[in-house]
Order: C-alpha cells, then sequence, then structure tokens
C-alpha cells in the first residue's frame, strides 16, 4: 500500500486534464525534452474510468502544471477560466490517501 493523492474526478474533469495534458506534450516535444512522464499520465487519464483518480506526486505535480499553463493561456486569449480554475481548485484540495500500487 503506498499513499496517492485521491482526486474525484467527472467526465468534464477528465477532459480538461488531458486537453492540458496534450498542451504540455507538445511543448515538451517541441523543446526536445522528455515526453513520456507527460505520455504516461495523459494514457492513464484516457483509459481512466473510475470516479477516484489516485496520483503519485509526479503526476500531481504534472497536472498542476497543465492546468496552470492552460489557464494562461485562455487568460492571454481573453477568455473564461472558470471552468479550470474549479479543477485546478480540486486538485490543489485532494489529500493523500492509500492504495494499492497498479
Amino acid at each position: 500500500m503506498e499513499k496517492q493523492r485521491c482526486v474525484k474526478m467527472d467526465e468534464i474533469m477528465k477532459n480538461m486534464l488531458i486537453v492540458a495534458l496534450r498542451d504540455v506534450f507538445r511543448e515538451e516535444k517541441a523543446k526536445g525534452m522528455s515526453v513520456e512522464e507527460t505520455r504516461n499520465l495523459t494514457m492513464k487519464l484516457i483509459d481512466y474510468e473510475d470516479t477516484k483518480l489516485f496520483l503519485a506526486d509526479n503526476e500531481y505535480r504534472k497536472a498542476i502544471e497543465a492546468l496552470n499553463k492552460l489557464r494562461n493561456t485562455y487568460l492571454d486569449a481573453g477568455r473564461y477560466s472558470d471552468g479550470i480554475d474549479v479543477v485546478f481548485c480540486k486538485l490543489l484540495k485532494a489529500k493523500y490517501k492509500r492504495c494499492k500500487v497498479r
């Protein structure tokens, strides 16, 4: 059993995280950085069907970074970021819970 962050997920939150991670993936690939971690997290989200998502610390940091970049992009374009803010707050409030390592 390992402690990981537990986040209650719905379909909208899942899709928003996938879009944010896709943008980070493209940026990392263009810069020639390693994209393995971003790819793994994106694939984990695509295949995920449960209501609770367990994230390791590195996955949690990557998700926060991706949502923050997406939020900044929206604000720079003059768009509302209310939906992103809700997902961002849910992710920031995620607590550690014990789960089986998958």
